[in-house]
């Protein structure tokens, strides 16, 4: 089976993680600075705290901003990862959904009738692909999620440098990926509220909430080599991007046009509740693609996202490898043919 995702690392990768274990530490050091201040470079922000993931990074930014204002009821987008929802509930807000249009980023008209009621918005960058409401004027605080996007830019801008907060996350198959890990990047009062909130042996007891959730330099190291292959991965997924593009009939390439628009972290196909069926034929071909959300949650919150239902129904995301062997491809290519 052709994975729909596979990290990969090289003897490079392996000696980083290997000098910091031969310096006998391994807890949140001088490989997590080095993170914090090599993203916080990149994405040109004030201020940056890493910490254990990017789940983790949403609810303490979320904390963080409850410290100097009421956050209650914050929106998310209906169709996006279920990591989002959870790390509401852990911060104790309630979370809003918001829908998606056909091209799977937010329906605007939708998301600014909500806007007056919500106290933050959590803006993603669905799949690697530039959500433009990012880089417009909201009432309330924005957190921008770049897990999908990282390397990305938009008008000459990096994502993650829009938003009021910004989370990144080190996931193993994330584009800054190592193993697990996440970021704040924020204004320095935010950061030190986080920074509050993730060593429980060196904190104010009259915190709300502290938790171990400070990155190991394990994890940290990791995340470093692989950011440095980062721009390299980037050009190898858009020539797969384009090697899909001559695989598969027009209407599929057509589905998503905007899909180059970001870091290409997902190829995304669309059809008229086709998903279950593209599914059973493609794994039968050897091919791992997956449904780009596992689930919508609108219904579990009390309502109805007929954008975020549908795109249930329409939508497969295709392997994307940054490195893939010649006879991947071909069984790829043939799969591609026999199920298209």
């Amino acid at each position: 089976m052709i994975p729909h995702s596979r990290p990969c690392f090289n003897q490079d990768d392996a000696d980083e993680v290997c000098r910091v274990v031969a310096s006998g530490y391994t807890a949140s050091g001088e490989q997590a600075r080095r993170l914090e201040q090599t993203v916080k470079s990149n994405l040109c922000r004030k201020d940056a705290v890493a910490v254990d993931s990017g789940t983790s990074a949403l609810m303490l930014a979320l904390l963080a901003l409850m410290m100097g204002q009421r956050v209650k009821r914050v929106g998310i987008p209906a169709y996006a990862c279920a990591s989002l929802l959870f790390a509401v509930r852990a911060a104790g807000c309630e979370a809003v959904p918001m829908d998606c249009q056909m091209d799977l980023r937010l329906d605007a008209e939708k998301a600014r009738a909500l806007e007056e009621g919500l106290d933050v918005v959590i803006l993603v960058h669905p799949f690697g692909m530039i959500e433009p409401l990012v880089n417009e004027a909201w009432s309330c605080p924005v957190i921008e999620d770049i897990a999908q996007a990282a390397g990305a830019e938009l008008d000459g801008k990096p994502v993650g440098s829009f938003g009021d907060i910004s989370i990144a996350s080190f996931y193993a198959t994330k584009p800054w990926g190592g193993a697990y890990g996440g970021m704040v990047l924020a204004d320095e009062d935010i950061c030190a509220y986080v920074r509050g909130m993730i060593h429980p042996d060196s904190t104010d007891f009259a915190q709300r909430y502290v938790g171990h959730h400070r990155l190991s330099d394990v994890h940290a190291a990791l995340a470093l080599s692989h950011m440095k292959k980062a721009k390299d991965e980037f050009k190898r997924r858009a020539q797969q991007f384009e090697w899909l593009d001559a695989c598969l009939p027009e209407s599929l390439v057509e589905s998503v046009a905007h899909r180059y628009q970001g870091s290409m972290y997902r190829y995304i196909i669309r059809g008229q509740d086709k998903a279950e069926d593209w599914l059973l034929g493609l794994h039968q071909a050897e091919i791992g693609a997956e449904r780009p959300v596992q689930k919508p949650y609108d219904q579990a919150l009390g309502a109805t996202c007929m954008g975020a239902q549908q795109a249930w129904l329409d939508c497969v995301s295709l392997p994307v490898l940054a490195y893939i062997t010649e006879d991947e491809k071909y069984i790829y290519k043939q799969g591609l043919k026999d199920c298209f």
